[in-house]
């Protein structure tokens, strides 16, 4: 038994109520020759849902024959799609091998350049922010240990300097204490002294002895507590309390230096790069093994970077983009070719202008519809003159108008050798022609002569002009319509008993003529519409207003015409 047989060969027969399934061919290595057979784990033979795998044996190339019940509406309705047999195996393994390539490729890869940029934007931040913090933090403390300990201008030496100098502040105090003017002598001289009560109160003759003892005693105790107390506060003494004071202040002013220079220069060594294991030297190694990985991911030296393998992708698939660019590019030029030559052919031949009748055609068809009227294009037959194909369409008015049976004949033209003498006697010639009571004449827009009103008429003739590329010429149009439909009620029911409702027609079409003017002069303004834009919206709400009132007027006469011509 072949491959395909047996990739056709249900691997588990089919229960009758179990969902459609479909068998998918699979293709891998496999070692020829071993032909065994082997069920999905925890999934047996002729189980729903179950898997059966098996290897080609003998002769046959290396391959698997995978028998996979198939659920899924979307792969069951394609796989349906093709024929059973090997038609249905190649599609199945070619919709396998596409699903194993996309799900190899789902692993996105390094934006090595992000990486890169981080981490120099990282490590110029922490230099930053450690060279600031460093430089702050020594200024913080060299300006406050000079403010306090500075020789020359220290708080702690100015202060000291004034409480021990000649005349400064501990001497003040003691003079005003212990000094001959001191609060003490002036205190005693009032309690012992020669006017004091105790005084008094002693033996006028013992009185010089006593005062003078106490004097002498008083004296001599307060002279020696004064030289003991200026002893104690002199730095001449070694041993005085000053002394010691100044001693024991210097001691610990050297001890806080060193300790504070200890800490200094334990935090310059930890962010010195001389020192192996500081916290700087271990980031500084951190930065550079970081900064030598990156570089090998981002060198095009090395195929197997990150760099190569995106190099490698971006090439393929701007190579793919740039034959698709050209291939879109020449079908481009050649689209563009082919247009080109198709509009010139056009306008060399009389094709052109058959284009222009038929655009003419459509619009004349689509009003003649909505008024009841009989449109029919003539210009390639002959009409009442020999051989003459003169008059382009012909609009026979309904038998529901003012004037049924009767025509009115269209002739379109874009030729700039084409006056309007001219274009008035090929419009007499198409009346005549074509057996018509009035002629429109349709200049093209671009063949139309110079100071020629949009819409005139010229006694049984009109004379339009008409641009088939811009709608809003339309209008002009089918003025010309309305007025050749009114002129021709005129021609064929002229009576006294009509004079009136035919001089309101004709009073009706100047006016038509005049509103047409006005369009064109819309058309001029709106070439500088930023300066005239008020002036256009109100002209063209007065000609909207104007253009509605007289055709209500003309359609009022034609059917009043219209009533007489059926009671007649």
């Amino acid at each position: 038994m072949d491959r395909r047989a047996l990739a056709r060969e249900p691997a588990v027969k089919p229960q009758p109520d179990a969902p459609e399934t479909a068998v998918a061919e699979g293709s891998g290595p496999l070692s020829p020759g071993s032909g065994r057979r082997v069920a999905a784990a925890g999934i047996g033979p002729g189980s729903a849902g179950g898997v059966d795998v098996a290897e080609v044996a003998g002769d046959a190339e290396p391959g698997m024959i995978l028998t996979l019940p198939l659920t899924d509406p979307d792969v069951l309705a394609e796989l349906l799609r093709h024929r059973a047999g090997p038609e249905r195996d190649r599609f199945a393994a070619a919709a396998l091998r596409i699903g194993v390539i996309a799900l190899r490729s789902a692993a996105g890869n390094l934006d090595a350049d992000a990486v890169r940029e981080a981490g120099n934007k990282l490590l110029a931040d922490m230099r930053e922010t450690l060279a600031a913090r460093a430089a702050e933090l020594t200024g913080e403390m060299t300006r406050t240990l000079t403010q306090y300990f500075d020789p020359s201008s220290g708080l702690v030496s100015q202060k000291i300097d004034r409480l021990v100098r000649d005349g400064g502040d501990l001497e003040r105090v003691l003079r005003s204490h212990v000094g001959d003017e001191s609060t003490m002598a002036r205190t005693l001289a009032v309690h012992v002294g020669r006017d004091s009560a105790l005084f008094k109160m002693l033996s006028p003759a013992e009185a010089d002895g006593l005062r003078a003892q106490v004097e002498g005693a008083l004296a001599a105790a307060l002279r020696e507590q004064s030289a003991e107390v200026l002893r104690q506060f002199s730095l001449d003494h070694g041993d005085s309390a000053l002394s010691r004071l100044v001693r024991e202040l210097r001691a610990h002013h050297g001890d806080l230096s060193r300790d504070l220079k200890g800490q200094v220069e334990a935090v310059v060594r930890e962010f010195s790069l001389d020192k192996p294991g500081s916290v700087m030297s271990r980031l500084s190694g951190l930065l550079t093994t970081t900064q030598e990985q990156i570089g090998k991911n981002l060198s095009l030296d090395d195929e197997k970077s990150a760099l190569a393998r995106l190099r490698r992708e971006l090439m393929s698939k701007v190579e793919e983009i740039a034959r698709h660019n050209v291939a879109f590019h020449s079908d481009v030029r050649a689209t563009l070719s082919a247009l080109d030559a198709r509009k010139d052919e056009a306008a060399r031949s009389t094709r052109h202008g058959l284009t222009f009748e038929e655009a003419l055609g459509s619009l004349l068809a689509a009003e003649a519809q909505r008024l009841g009227d009989i449109h029919q294009p003539t210009g390639l037959t002959t009409g009442a003159i020999k051989q003459c194909k003169v008059g382009d369409h012909v609009v026979t008015m309904g038998p529901e108008s003012s004037a049924p049976g009767a025509a009115i004949v269209f002739e379109a033209k874009e030729d700039r050798s084409c006056d309007l003498r001219a274009a008035l006697a090929e419009s007499e010639k198409a009346r005549k022609n074509r057996q018509a009571q009035v002629g429109v004449f349709v200049f093209s827009a671009c063949a139309v002569p110079p100071d020629l009103q949009p819409l005139a008429r010229y006694g049984d003739d009109i004379v339009v002009a008409w641009d088939a590329e811009d709608e809003r010429t339309d209008l002009f149009v089918r003025c010309a319509y309305s007025m050749a439909r009114c002129l021709t009620s005129r021609v064929v029911g002229a009576a006294a008993q009509n004079a009136e409702a035919l001089h309101e027609i004709d009073h009706a079409t100047r006016a038509i003529e005049r509103q047409v003017q006005f369009l064109d002069e819309v058309h001029k303004l709106a070439g500088t519409v930023m300066g005239n834009g008020e002036k256009i919206v109100a002209r063209v709400e007065r000609m909207r207003k104007e253009l509605a009132r007289e055709v209500e007027r003309l359609d009022h006469q034609v059917r009043a015409l219209g009533n007489q011509a059926v009671g007649a």
